[in-house]
């Protein structure tokens, strides 16, 4: 890191979903105003790398879709971001999927091992990096309605959405990580009850630069 007159200037690795990568449900693509690039703008001096994937999970593996699983990418992608300052990961949501059937605790489970990985020194030539794990807005309440009982989540999802913030803030405790909870920020958009809408990664960026801050000390 270099010294900048706003402070530490930081390469910030920012791995995450759909939420991350900007997916706009209206029109399937990406968003010019997600939180990533309004990020950029919040810390000019900064370099933000932005490292979403739609449908990406922490561990869990897709059978249609094997490239998803983060804990697979994860070794690929810190080696050839190195130098990196600080890692933010926003995941979680696709854990949540009826595929998976999974607990709160069992994905919370997948935030664990991707500290312990993003922890190696064994990846860097340079310094192992700051982490700040941000746990996923929550689903929202008419997804149900809007999938049918045919869509991706169930009401197991939607029960589980609701304790994921607690149980990965006791994994980041337990490996002294900082950490976020972005449903206190943000919410889905009515139009799916699943991604941000632009006002939402507006809302999401502010929250995630003043957390920044705070981390960069």
């Amino acid at each position: 890191s270099k010294e900048s007159n706003r402070g530490v200037i930081m390469r910030i690795l920012c791995i995450g979903d759909s939420n991350t990568w900007g997916f706009n449900p209206a029109n399937q693509l990406r968003f010019e105003k997600r939180w990533t690039r309004l990020l950029q703008a919040y810390c000019p001096d900064d370099e933000i790398i932005e490292e979403g994937l739609n449908g990406r999970t922490f561990a869990f593996v897709d059978p249609f879709c094997k490239e998803r699983c983060g804990l697979d990418a994860l070794p690929s992608i810190l080696r050839s971001q190195d130098p990196i300052d600080l890692v933010l990961v926003m995941l979680g949501t696709n854990d949540l999927k009826t595929i998976f059937h999974a607990s709160a605790s069992g994905i919370a489970k997948g935030a664990r091992n991707f500290i312990r990985e993003i922890q190696n020194p064994y990846y860097y030539n340079y310094s192992v990096p700051k982490i700040l794990m941000i746990s996923p807005i929550l689903l929202g309440d008419s997804l149900l309605e809007i999938e049918k009982v045919y869509g991706d989540f169930d009401a197991h999802s939607m029960e589980q959405s609701k304790y994921l913030a607690q149980e990965i803030k006791k994994v980041c405790d337990t490996y002294q990580v900082d950490f976020m909870d972005a449903s206190q920020y943000a919410q889905a958009g009515s139009l799916d009850a699943i991604h941000l809408d632009e006002e939402n990664h507006a809302k999401l960026a502010q929250a995630i630069y003043e957390k920044i801050q705070r981390v960069r000390k």
